[in-house]
C-alpha cells in the first residue's frame, strides 16, 4: 500500500466511510459533510475519493444502476448481484484471499494492486422463484 498520509479533507471522508454501516456514494458522503456543517463541494468529494483510492485506503464498485459506492479498504466485501432485481448480497469471505490477492506474481506481471472487487452476477432466489412461477 502507498504510504501517503491523507490530507484533512480526505481524512474526514475516510472517517465517514469507516463509521458507515455500508458502502456510501459520493453524493451520500457530500450530504453527510453538509449535515455536519463541513461544507465541501461535490467535486472536492470526488477528488478526495480518487486520492484515497490511489493511496490504497478506499475501494469502490459500481452498482447495477451505474452508481459508484465506496468503502474503506479494510472492509473487504464482495457481492452476489441479481441481474433482474438489482439486489446485492455480500459474500461471507473473500474468494481472492489476502496474500497478493491470491494471485501468482507471474499473473500480476509487476502490477501493484491497491484494492479489488469481486462480484458474481446472476438471479437471486426470489427472482428464480418468480421465474419458475411464470413458467408453470
Amino acid at each position: 500500500m502507498a504510504s501517503t498520509i491523507p490530507l484533512p479533507r480526505q481524512q474526514r471522508l475516510l472517517q465517514l466511510l469507516r463509521l458507515a454501516e455500508g458502502e456510501l456514494s459520493a453524493q451520500e458522503l457530500h450530504q453527510r459533510l453538509r449535515d455536519a456543517q463541513q461544507g465541501t463541494g461535490l467535486a472536492t468529494v470526488y477528488r478526495g475519493l480518487k486520492l484515497l483510492q490511489q493511496a490504497g485506503l478506499v475501494r469502490c464498485r459500481k452498482l447495477s444502476n451505474g452508481e459508484t459506492v465506496y468503502a474503506p479498504l479494510e472492509r473487504d466485501e464482495h457481492h452476489l448481484i441479481c441481474v433482474q432485481c438489482g439486489s446485492s448480497q455480500p459474500l461471507p469471505l473473500c474468494p481472492l484471499g489476502t496474500s497478493s490477492l491470491g494471485l501468482n506474481a507471474v499473473l500480476l506481471q509487476g502490477f501493484r494492486p491497491l484494492f479489488h472487487t469481486f462480484e458474481i452476477h446472476g438471479l437471486c432466489s426470489r427472482c428464480q422463484q418468480v421465474e419458475v412461477g411464470l413458467d408453470g
